[in-house]
């Protein structure tokens, strides 16, 4: 009798997450995805205890170009979430695996409290190597997106010292939706 309850329970419980898993995904396509870079320095840094914070502020998005382009207004947009994201080295013989994570945050300009992450990589791995690909969050980004500038935060820390300053783009997409 016990092994019949706990396939029942087995069963609802699959069942729930089915319910769940199905009802979080995303089956509309966006009405276009506008790809953003933008170049970001990183200067030699030897502490690898603490968190290392880069700010980039007013950083321009292009987004009523894409707007007039794709034949809608920032009134017809319903939502702008994160894409793909990755960061590229631009300086050369740049190790990614000398970071142990990295977050991007942005906020509308001059808001030191309305900040939204909008990719992570919560951890490197030791043998990486090429560019760093980064996992978007869920992060609604309209309201700051729309104004077509933005700040931008990158907040790392290291496994090693970086013995010099490099040069890095961070690449991304954002999907707009109407």
């Amino acid at each position: 009798m016990k092994e019949r309850y706990r396939y029942i329970l087995g069963c609802t419980v699959l069942l729930v997450v089915a319910m769940i898993m199905g009802g979080c995904s995303n089956d509309e396509e966006p009405r276009f995805i506008m790809p953003v870079e933008v170049p970001v320095f990183f200067p030699s840094e030897f502490n690898t205890i603490e968190t290392h914070t880069i700010e980039l502020f007013s950083v321009p998005n292009q987004i009523q170009t894409w707007l007039s382009q794709n034949g809608i207004t920032v009134d017809e947009i319903t939502s702008i979430v994160a894409g793909r994201g990755q960061f590229v080295p631009i300086t050369s013989g740049i190790q990614y695996r000398l970071l142990n994570n990295m977050v991007i945050n942005v906020s509308p300009i001059d808001s030191e409290t309305d900040i939204n992450e909008m990719y992570y990589n919560d951890f490197v791995e030791f043998d990486h190597s090429g560019n760093l690909e980064l996992l978007s969050s869920i992060s609604e980004l309209k309201d700051i997106m729309v104004d077509g500038v933005f700040d931008l935060q990158v907040k790392y820390t290291l496994r090693q010292s970086l013995l010099t300053p490099t040069e890095h783009v961070l690449r991304f997409d954002l999907l707009i939706y109407d």
